[in-house]
């Protein structure tokens, strides 16, 4: 009796051990890292908005406005805008990121960057989003890793509030920042604008 009561009692806690290793095989799942995606919120200061690669005798210049003009959810978007495209290379951008000290990301996650863009006479290039990361300061901040829309997906013309997804498989292992972008590429002009930009992860 004595040696069945002893095996009972083995065979529960093996279970228990499988169960306990099951459970901590779950994938790790957050619906949205982001902050202010909806952009509900004025000011936007979880977001950053720069020009890159101008030039300086001639800048081509861009509007980025808190806008009620349109939205998809409830009532504000961001809206940029671009009258001439005076060169090739510049670019603006709409970004925010996070460094994994702060928003752990399991190595091997699978990444989905949403964002609804509604579009006005976009021409030329068009509009991009993007995800992507960095290493750390010992491997001199170096690309962990990158994927876009640009040359897959067009997003130009006019268009009414639509969604965009793009995912990245398996987030790489020692990432030390990672982001999420808008694009508005070189050589575009017209407006866009964005709104209920998401980022999960599972």
């Amino acid at each position: 009796m004595k040696a069945t009561n002893l095996l009972l009692s083995l065979l529960s806690i093996v279970l228990l051990f499988d169960s306990c290793k099951k459970e901590d095989a779950q994938p790790v799942q957050i619906a949205d890292v982001l902050i202010g995606g909806d952009f509900e919120t004025s000011p936007y200061t979880s977001w950053r908005t720069d020009v890159n690669k101008n030039n300086t005798t001639r800048p081509t210049s861009y509007t980025v406005d808190y806008s009620t003009e349109a939205a998809s959810s409830p009532t504000h978007s961001i809206k940029v805008s671009c009258n001439v495209a005076q060169n090739d290379s510049t670019y603006q951008l709409f970004q925010q990121y996070h460094f994994t000290s702060d928003t752990p990301i399991p190595t091997g996650a699978k990444l989905t960057l949403k964002v609804k863009i509604k579009t006005l006479n976009i021409q030329g290039n068009g509009i991009s989003i993007a995800i992507g990361g960095n290493l750390g300061v010992n491997d001199n901040y170096a690309s962990a890793f990158f994927t876009s829309t640009e040359g897959k997906i067009p997003i130009t013309g006019t268009n009414d509030f639509k969604e965009y997804t793009i995912t990245y498989d398996s987030f790489p292992a020692k990432t030390y920042s990672f982001y999420a972008l808008i694009f508005f590429l070189p050589k575009t002009t017209g407006t866009a604008y964005y709104d209920d930009v998401s980022l999960s992860v599972n």
